[in-house]
């Protein structure tokens, strides 16, 4: 596998190729209309869970665990995200530049249709980033496991609350309600760790949340989609790509798992800049030069950061071999 200028550990494709195949499940729901694109949101909780968790559960004893890693993290997330905040000022903007944007879309209802919306997803990630590094830090692994599983059993309670009592939506666009899909994938790569001492014990409590979604889904009608089960699903696929030795040809999908950032930032934007033009021709011109930006972006500004984050941020190797985040 030739070797990305920006890091000296390889990395691994196929991890790789589920970013691409999420962003590219993500793109295709906003500009094609795809219903089952939003799969791609719940791959991404997963993949941050899994390759996040596995680099604080590796670092844990070492000097310089929060430094590093929120060095690291604020090095990669703040440059391109204020770039989208002053290119598309949002409203309430003050609460996006601390992630908390969901405090005024409680009150004043969901910006579906403006092109800052899609932080949603990055905002729930940078509160997961706030509480992880310190659960994993403080806590034992007997306390630690079991507060992970029960983040994932009460992720489907917390849905059905938020559905009951806040506004629409606000089940899928809160952390509490994704805490199945993050905290999965943390617990995935504690499995990976040898943190697991009943395999039938692990299966039988991921099976649980699943069997939650459909059983009220009998009882009360339709929910939306069942994003337990997806989180189940994405958590084998990420398992997958994290045992596969083997590199694989996917190189469109691993080109844009590595650019996915910037695609995921400005993909609506480009969108929204040509949607005068109508149907697919709105895609079709949208879309290459939101790979064009995401080439330029990762040249210019993302690899150069990515690289400085990594000699000024010191942290201990991955002890899972050709697994790597950025």
């Amino acid at each position: 596998m030739r070797s990305d200028p920006t890091h000296r550990q390889s990395r691994s494709e196929p991890l790789d190729a589920l970013r691409g195949l999420a962003i590219s499940l993500v793109i295709a729901c906003h500009y094609v209309g795809f219903t089952f694109g939003l799969v791609g949101v719940d791959l991404f909780f997963v993949l941050s869970g899994f390759l996040i968790g596995g680099i604080l559960l590796d670092s844990r004893e070492q000097p310089g665990y929060f430094s590093s890693f929120y060095g690291r993290r604020a090095f990669r997330i703040l440059p391109l995200y204020w770039l989208l905040l002053l290119i598309a000022p949002p409203a309430h903007w003050g609460y996006y530049l601390f992630f908390a944007q969901a405090v005024p879309w409680l009150q004043f209802g969901y910006p579906l249709h403006e092109p800052t919306f899609v932080t949603w997803s990055l905002a729930i990630e940078e509160q997961f980033y706030l509480i992880l590094p310190a659960l994993i830090y403080w806590l034992p692994r007997r306390w630690l496991i079991p507060v992970l599983w029960s983040g994932v059993l009460l992720a489907p309670v917390w849905r059905w609350l938020f559905d009951a009592y806040l506004p629409d939506l606000s089940w899928e666009y809160l952390l509490p309600g994704r805490l199945d899909g993050l905290f999965g994938g943390v617990l995935l790569a504690a499995f990976l760790r040898g943190y697991c001492r009943s395999r039938i014990t692990w299966a039988m409590l991921a099976c649980l949340p699943p069997l939650c979604d459909i059983a009220y889904f009998v009882v009360a009608g339709p929910f939306a989609y069942f994003l337990s089960v997806t989180a189940l699903i994405c958590s084998a696929a990420v398992w997958s790509g994290a045992v596969t030795q083997r590199p694989i040809m996917l190189r469109p999908l691993i080109w844009m798992g590595r650019r996915c950032y910037a695609l995921y930032l400005f993909h609506l934007l480009v969108y929204n800049m040509f949607v005068g033009l109508g149907g697919q021709f709105t895609a079709l011109i949208a879309l290459p030069i939101v790979c064009i930006a995401a080439e330029i972006s990762w040249r210019t500004i993302e690899a150069p950061l990515i690289g400085y984050a990594k000699r000024r941020f010191a942290r201990a190797e991955s002890s899972l071999q050709g697994i790597v985040a950025v």
